[in-house]
């Protein structure tokens, strides 16, 4: 049988497999949303690994680090994308840059004692800052969009936010007795949070396959 956190792991495949079968037509965000799903798939698979032989534990720890930045970065990225071309740049600009020197600082502090420093600390921060940016935006899609249950970022930007904003709520109460308790509402997280994103792509290839119908009709 299947841990609960096995389960949450081995979900992200059926949404890899949704996205990948439009990669070569998809535009730019597509396929960065992609290589996210992608690179979570491969750090769930060597974390696995990790946990049943201790073989790639290392490789495990070096991936996870990158995978962190991407997902940091991607995260602002998508969740600021709705905003007017302004505004998005100077938000993406000073964000990221704030992302790479709390980042750096921290990489700075583990060389020099040789121990995880604040090991949820950034996280935490840059999925509070996805949580605001990405439900800012989900309103400003309400307002610009008619059919917002329809377009299919508006799945995926909420399963986002329902995932940034969980995760943070429950690392927050990360030394506190309640913890042992909701630890594991993270993997449920997970599960639903791809749940949105299949339900954002199942949208988009929809989108897509009755695009190419009306041309071919024309």
């Amino acid at each position: 049988m299947l841990t609960l956190q096995e389960i949450s792991s081995l979900a992200i495949l059926i949404p890899v497999c949704i996205a990948g079968i439009k990669l070569k037509t998809g535009d730019l965000k597509l396929r960065l949303f992609f290589g996210f799903l992608l690179f979570g798939a491969v750090v769930d698979g060597l974390g696995f690994l990790s946990s049943r032989t201790n073989s790639v534990s290392n490789i495990h720890g070096y991936f996870l680090i990158v995978y962190i930045i991407y997902e940091a970065f991607f995260f602002l990225w998508i969740a600021s994308s709705n905003f007017n071309t302004k505004f998005r740049n100077i938000l993406r600009e000073y964000t990221g840059s704030i992302f790479l020197l709390s980042f750096g600082f921290k990489f700075y502090l583990e060389s020099v004692s040789q121990t995880l420093v604040f090991p949820h600390a950034f996280s935490s921060f840059y999925l509070i800052v996805t949580s605001f940016l990405s439900g800012f935006s989900l309103l400003r899609m309400s307002e610009q969009i008619e059919d917002l249950i329809l377009y299919p970022w508006f799945w995926i930007l909420s399963g986002i936010f329902l995932y940034s904003f969980g995760t943070f709520f429950i690392d927050a109460l990360l030394y506190t007795q309640i913890i042992e308790k909701i630890w594991g509402l993270r993997n449920y997280l997970n599960i639903i949070q791809y749940g949105f994103f299949v339900m954002g792509l199942i949208l988009l290839l929809n989108k897509n396959n009755s695009n190419s119908h009306h041309l071919s009709m024309e």
